[in-house]
């Protein structure tokens, strides 16, 4: 009788063998993720450190355990929770609080942390918050920026007491001046915050603004001026012919000097000139007669400008100007020296001064 050989993996389906497969990587990368996430929890290294563990101080939070791959701060004042491994917090409120670090989501560490308030503090100088200058009459608010102080003694430096004992008082400075304002805060003296201001007088502010409806344009000259004429003998001439002088020969020298003489020009007559060369009908050349042929005399403008003739020629000419005053000054020659005018150009229908 022969013996029939018996085959166990004859007769398995393929598809078995690649679930073992699958499952056995599967457990290798779930071994190895653990593996490589696992934490000694014992020896966990965090800190968390402050210069001043009290309200509104920054507390810095740092973990360096070994392994640590995620972490999630909880500050144990309901605020949001934080996931870096380094990070920061300010608490609102005194008190004591449980910080909780969860590292790699299953190594939980607690610790227990006590804020302080800034008043419980001793040896805290306070700031004033106020303006630097202020004025007579205004009500000027203060503040303190010492946050949590139980209480508040302020002296504004007019009657030497105390005038206010709120956080954030107002008060109205009765005489112009420096002031030295005060404050103590809970009851430390040996850290009394001064600040000194300055009180200025009070601004006298108009009744009525002026606007373009309300603004009265300046009306023109010829409403203050007499007409323009021609030029006249001066009535002090004929006069001075019945003084009982002895005359005196005129010499030849004297009939050639005044022969030499500019020719006379009023100053309503030089207006008129000057509005011509400011129409462009008239040059710096019309003037030469009564210049004497120097084109270089001073003139001075609005009382602020001073320039050669020639160049103010040049300066109005194009524009539309109204002299307001003119005052000329000649030599025995008759022959203008210097000017001094003040005159307004018209821009956007308002006369104003260059």
């Amino acid at each position: 009788m022969k013996k029939t050989k018996i085959n166990l993996f004859s007769n398995t389906d393929p598809k078995v063998y690649v679930s073992l497969g699958i499952l056995f990587l599967l457990s290798l990368i779930v071994l190895s993720y653990q593996y490589t996430r696992h934490v000694d929890c014992e020896n966990a290294k965090f800190i968390i450190h402050s210069d001043e563990f009290m309200t509104n101080r920054v507390v810095e939070y740092y973990d360096n355990t070994e392994g640590a791959k995620s972490w999630e701060w909880d500050f144990g004042d309901s605020t949001a929770r934080d996931i870096r491994q380094r990070t920061f917090h300010k608490y609102q409120k005194p008190g004591d609080y449980i910080v909780t670090l969860k590292i790699n989501g299953n190594c939980v560490h607690e610790k227990l942390i006590t804020i302080s308030s800034i008043s419980q503090q001793t040896g805290y100088l306070p700031t004033i918050l106020s303006p630097n200058v202020v004025t007579v009459g205004q009500s000027v608010s203060f503040d303190a920026e010492k946050e949590n102080g139980e209480s508040w003694e302020w002296s504004f430096g007019e009657n030497g007491g105390t005038d206010a004992l709120e956080k954030n008082p107002s008060y109205k400075f009765k005489s112009v001046g420096e002031k030295k304002i005060t404050l103590i805060v809970n009851g430390d003296v040996e850290h009394t915050a001064i600040k000194t201001i300055y009180v200025a007088p009070k601004t006298i502010t108009a009744k009525q603004k002026i606007d373009m409806k309300s603004y009265e344009f300046e009306r023109p000259h010829s409403v203050f001026s007499l007409p323009v004429g021609s030029a006249q003998k001066d009535p002090l001439v004929d006069m001075l012919q019945y003084i009982p002088v002895s005359p005196k020969s005129k010499s030849k020298k004297d009939s050639v000097a005044a022969e030499n003489k500019a020719p006379e020009i009023s100053n309503e007559q030089f207006q008129l000139l000057l509005n011509q060369v400011a129409a462009q009908l008239k040059t710096k050349d019309d003037f030469k007669d009564y210049l004497c042929g120097k084109y270089d005399i001073p003139v001075v403008v609005n009382d602020k400008k001073l320039m050669p003739f020639d160049q103010f020629c040049q300066s109005i000419a194009g524009k539309k100007i109204k002299i307001t005053a003119l005052r000329i000054n000649k030599d025995q020659k008759n022959c203008i020296q210097n000017l001094n005018i003040q005159y307004k150009v018209k821009k956007l229908m308002i006369w104003i001064k260059e």
